[in-house]
């Protein structure tokens, strides 16, 4: 049992190495992804990353993670379940800009994205439900389901008002960098939950984190794309300058989202992570 949560802490630490690499091993995602060496991209976001050093990318972080998936009772599938609900918002979020997107190739990929985030909203409620049974019986885990964003493009229309161009960069330069950080925490989840889970769960638990992990490559890659785009169109300076105010501004929501975990949980070892 020690020398499989050894382990399990070595794959937390191996995730997060720093923001320069971390953010340096998700361009080697993409670029594979997009096969583009996407190089506008990659100056926009390692400039990000140069100004803002998120605290999602930072040992500490991943550390404090550990200490309460392991000592925090409860902790961890209140967090896989927390992370339905946070794609069902982002499912949500989604429609609500291809109902104000006009172009058509921009707006197939976002509602392609809410039909995916709104399956994985609940594909976390099923994972929490597999890899701890104490949880719920199955109609609670059934009623939780029921209650998240549903995508039903016959019951949806386009705004009569299109969002501005460059509204639709800003929100997708959000989601963009939302969708990194949820690369990140996956990273820190999916061991711990595999770990947890019980063995005769085990096999599925692991296809579905992965599908999950590849899916946020998938959905950085397709935004990552667009950004490549906009900037060759003369964005440049413009997405440049979104990406390290929409970082920073990501950073400061980690922090305040963490704060009251670090409180609690923390044991005054992690004061740190709320230093912005």
């Amino acid at each position: 049992m020690k020398s499989a949560q050894k382990k399990l802490r070595a794959r937390h630490r191996g995730k997060h190495e720093g923001r320069a690499r971390y953010a340096e091993s998700v361009l080697r995602d993409l670029r594979k992804f997009a096969d583009d060496d996407l190089p506008n991209y990659t100056d926009c976001l390692t400039a990000a990353f140069a100004n803002t050093e998120p605290v999602f990318v930072r040992e500490r972080y991943g550390e404090f993670f550990w200490h309460c998936a392991t000592s925090v009772p409860g902790w961890l599938g209140a967090v896989v379940l927390a992370n339905a609900a946070a794609e069902s918002d982002g499912s949500a979020k989604l429609l609500r800009l291809w109902q104000g997107t006009a172009d058509t190739h921009v707006g197939r990929k976002v509602f392609a994205h809410a039909e995916d985030e709104a399956g994985h909203s609940r594909l976390f409620v099923e994972l929490a439900g597999a890899a701890f049974p104490s949880i719920g019986s199955r109609e609670i885990i059934r009623a939780l389901a029921s209650g998240l964003t549903k995508v039903d493009g016959r019951m949806l229309t386009k705004s009569s008002i299109p969002l501005d161009h460059v509204l639709v960069v800003d929100h997708l330069v959000q989601m963009n960098i939302g969708e990194i950080r949820t690369r990140a925490h996956m990273h820190l989840i999916g061991p711990a939950v595999l770990s947890a889970a019980p063995e005769s769960k085990q096999a599925w638990v692991g296809r579905t984190l992965d599908r999950l992990g590849g899916d946020e490559v998938r959905h950085v890659g397709y935004t990552a794309r667009l950004m490549e785009g906009w900037c060759r169109d003369g964005l440049k300076s413009r997405i440049r300058d979104l990406y390290s105010t929409r970082l920073r501004e990501f950073n400061d929501i980690t922090v305040s989202q963490t704060e009251a975990a670090v409180r609690t949980y923390g044991m005054g070892q992690y004061p740190d992570l709320l230093q912005i």
